[in-house]
């Protein structure tokens, strides 16, 4: 995978040296952002533990956190859960959709050479349609130009 990146970025006109050194960067820009708000996150939980104990009791004060945490876990994932649902049903009715697009076009290519043997659709149906869609165009081009300006 590597032995592709080189040839890759020359053909994008990339350095690869400068895109390591820019990688390395900002994965260490990363890192220590990382290890600082974990140092962030854990203070602030001393901190909630130490308000609570004082409160509460030092016993309960872990307990208080501990139900929080799992709380907001919990509504975490069934928030999850539910999204993951609604994909489901989301993607279920576009496939349903699709299926009943690919059945109807299939049935028409099936039927059509049947219905153009026919005397009536040859007599009536193509100089109706030919009429119909006369008359559309028609309509269109006079709102088409009734909306321009005059200049």
């Amino acid at each position: 995978m590597l032995a592709l990146l080189a040839p890759l970025a020359s053909l994008l006109g990339m350095d690869l040296e400068a895109l390591r050194q820019r990688l390395q960067r900002q994965a260490v820009v990363y890192g220590v952002v990382g290890v600082l708000a974990l140092i962030c996150f854990s203070f602030l939980m001393v901190a909630a533990n130490s308000a609570l104990a004082q409160w509460v009791g030092p016993i309960v004060a872990p307990l208080i956190i501990a139900g929080t945490a799992l709380f907001i876990a919990l509504v975490v994932f069934l928030i999850g859960r539910l999204q993951e649902a609604a994909s489901a049903r989301r993607e279920a009715e576009e496939r349903r959709s699709a299926e009943t697009l690919a059945l109807i076009t299939s049935a028409a290519i099936t039927a059509a050479p049947l219905i153009l043997k026919s005397s009536l659709l040859r007599e009536v149906g193509i100089p109706a349609g030919g009429a119909l869609l006369a008359a559309y165009l028609l309509m269109r081009r006079s709102k088409g130009t009734a909306a321009r300006p005059e200049r």
